[in-house]
């Protein structure tokens, strides 16, 4: 009886076991459409049907719906939907409906606010941003400004149709370039990854009304911060802004108020509230400036913070950041402040009386005798310093002699012979 409730106890413990080490089953797919209208379902019509065609040549993507339902029933599709009581079509688009009251009912968010979008369109920063081959196509350069249109507040708009048919319009004709009506050639079928946000996250905040100029009035151009503007790949995102362009800003006491540097959390932070006393991150201050607790004396007394190996490898790369033999990884790159140039012929010997255990946190233990095997280089030339200049040397600090010499062997011969 034992045996069977151990072999069962071991089977129950094995496929614990393999359950828990058994691959997470695969994420399923996106859908189709999250946006509310099902687009596959209509991939046979035409895109003009229900985007004016005219409309979208004169860059405005007219949604169906804003003519009184025409695209919907106009084309008798839905039409028999529209003579019967409100029902599941009316709230594809609809979050209520009241067929008495004018405005009673009011459309659902669109796009829906998720991570994905439908159709989306292929655009490329570096092709658009290319001044040769685009003067040559239309005439002029094209500026971030031209496609996003900044409003009242000075926030920059997703470019939209409006943007694209300055260029693309059917009339203008340019060669290798699509043209407003051929919808294809822009918008893919299927969904893809909204753009992120991928700077603007949690308690961060930006304001590009706020960043249009400087404290002195000189524009902020937004390859400033999109440096890599130009050669954005085709899928329309721009790389992120670099933490270290908005250092170069901030930290300039020219370009922006004192109260703005990056020091002050709350400049960017909604939920952190420290001023000129927080230490930033190493990412947040110029590559020049130290953290503010690295005083002169931190390189002395610097042994428990350094316990935060982690920390240290922030700004000192060549640390991995685990905790163990923290100071061996620092110390065998670094020299301690007080290692200077006169360290080796003069302080040592005092700073290695006092404390051994300093020393041998990075010398082993016979650093000492081979070093001193070697003359030292106070001794001068070999006559000069035996025959009179290691008096002044040996009255000032005798103790120093007898690290080296034996005084029976050494001193007494000379010294203790009568005259």
């Amino acid at each position: 009886m034992i045996a069977l409730r151990v072999l069962a106890t071991a089977a129950v413990a094995t496929a614990a076991l393999a359950c828990s080490r058994a691959a997470p089953p695969p994420l399923p797919p996106p859908t189709a459409e999250p946006d509310r209208f099902p687009h596959p379902a209509h991939a046979q019509l035409a895109c003009t049907p229900c985007h004016d065609g005219a409309a979208a040549l004169a860059g405005v993507a007219q949604m169906p719906g804003q003519d009184d339902h025409a695209a919907c029933d106009g084309a008798a599709c839905h039409q028999a939907a529209f003579t019967q009581p409100p029902g599941p079509l009316c709230r594809v688009c609809h979050q209520a409906v009241d067929v008495v009251a004018v405005g009673a009912s009011p459309l659902r968010v669109y796009p829906a606010v998720d991570g994905l979008r439908s159709l989306p369109s292929k655009f490329s920063h570096a092709v658009h941003l290319d001044n040769a081959n685009i003067e040559s196509a239309v005439g002029f350069n094209v500026g971030c400004t031209d496609c996003h249109e900044v409003d009242a507040a000075g926030q920059p708009a997703t470019a939209g149709h409006r943007a694209c048919v300055r260029c693309h319009a059917d009339e203008v004709g340019l060669v290798d370039a699509p043209a407003m009506s051929t919808c294809a050639a822009c918008h893919l079928t299927g969904v893809a990854a909204r753009t992120p946000r991928r700077l603007i996250v949690r308690d961060v905040r930006f304001d590009h009304g706020l960043h249009g100029a400087d404290a002195r009035g000189t524009p902020i151009a937004c390859s400033t911060c999109h440096q890599d503007s130009r050669a954005a790949a085709t899928d329309g995102r721009l790389p992120k802004p670099p933490l270290a362009a908005c250092v170069a800003c901030h930290d300039d006491p020219d370009r922006v108020p004192i109260t703005k540097r990056m020091r002050v959390c709350e400049t960017c932070h909604a939920s952190i509230s420290l001023t000129f006393g927080a230490l930033a991150p190493r990412s947040h201050l110029p590559a020049t400036e130290r953290p503010i607790d690295h005083t002169l004396a931190f390189r002395r007394d610097h042994g428990r913070e350094a316990a935060d190996g982690k920390r240290c490898s922030r700004c000192h790369t060549q640390m991995s950041g685990s905790t163990d033999n923290a100071c061996d990884e620092c110390h065998q790159t670094m020299r301690p402040g007080d290692h200077n140039l006169v360290w080796r012929e003069t302080d040592h010997g005092q700073e290695a009386i006092a404390d051994r255990d300093r020393c041998a946190t990075c010398h082993v233990a016979d650093a000492c005798s081979a070093c001193h095997q070697q003359r030292p280089r106070s001794h001068g030339p070999a006559m000069s310093f035996a025959g009179a200049d290691h008096g002044d040397v040996a009255r000032q600090n005798p103790a120093a002699c007898i690290t080296c010499h034996d005084v029976a062997a050494d001193c007494l011969p000379c010294h203790g012979a009568v005259p």
